[in-house]
């Protein structure tokens, strides 16, 4: 059940990506929205503050911590209304929470009392990223304890979803939340499978979690780098969304986001929904 998503929001262009795919999505599975803004607090930290006393060349500390702050807070407050202003205008459920903290970490703090996380590819700083995802995105894909949406469309499609399955325990999970996912909107799932005949069994595994749900499902295999394959085919069958695990099978790799996943954020044609 999906009954709570937790939209972080900057305000800026890609955020309010995240925040209008997020209310879309609410509005379809009649969910409450929690707007999250965070103060960063390392912009009110010494060290910053001293650079730009220094640049200006007058004494630090001569208020800049306090103006600083408030214009940060004002900021914030700015764009959380923009979010409730999204929220009435689609008649979708909000409440909102301006927190100060480390971005990524206070993100995560907010996750256990939601379903799920939905955020926008990249923030303010997107200009400088190339098409990359943010760093506090995958710094929240790394730790979430929910499912986390990134997205760099507006609204959610309902033609098919894709989700990539290995028979890891991560990939056990994204096929979990798959279907849930498909169920809840009865949106066509289709699975995919990267690797040889050994894949058969891993099938069979599949075929026989999705068997109990009322769900229209293909089952694809393919052969190739499963990076490439599993974005190249997202944009093959027109998939609205792609789900899958986190990491990859390591522990050392439980440690980063796994190398799959960093390219599917990076390249898929469509929003990813990861988990852990």
């Amino acid at each position: 059940m999906i009954k709570h998503i937790l939209v972080p929001t900057d305000a800026s262009k890609e955020a309010l990506i995240g925040v209008r795919y997020a209310v879309a999505l609410a509005k379809t599975y009649g969910a409450t929205l929690v707007g999250l803004h965070v103060v960063d607090v390392r912009l009110l930290e010494g060290p910053f503050l001293r650079d730009i006393a220094a640049s200006l060349g007058t004494a630090p500390y001569v208020n800049y911590q306090g103006n600083v702050a408030m214009i940060l807070r004002e900021r914030g407050e700015a764009a959380l209304k923009t979010f409730r202003d999204c929220c009435a205008e689609a008649n979708v459920e909000c409440e909102t929470t301006l927190a100060t903290g480390v971005v990524a970490r206070s993100i995560v703090e907010q996750c256990n009392l939601v379903d799920m996380v939905v955020m926008g590819r990249a923030g303010e700083h997107k200009e400088w990223l190339d098409g990359l995802v943010g760093s506090t995105t995958a710094a929240v894909v790394r730790r979430a304890p929910r499912p986390v949406l990134v997205t760099g469309m507006n609204t959610p499609g309902r033609n098919r979803f894709l989700v990539s399955y290995d028979g890891s325990p991560h990939a056990k999970r994204a096929l979990h939340a798959a279907a849930d996912f498909a169920t809840l909107g009865s949106v066509p799932l289709t699975v995919l499978l990267v690797g040889d005949e050994e894949m058969e069994l891993v099938t069979q595994e599949a075929r026989a979690f999705l068997d109990a749900y009322k769900l229209a499902v293909d089952y694809v295999r393919r052969e190739g780098d499963p990076s490439e394959v599993i974005v190249g085919y997202a944009g093959e069958c027109k998939a609205d969304l792609l789900v899958m695990g986190a990491y990859g099978h390591t522990k050392v790799r439980e440690l980063v986001v796994g190398s799959t996943t960093a390219y599917a954020l990076n390249h898929a044609p469509c929003p990813v929904l990861l988990t852990r």
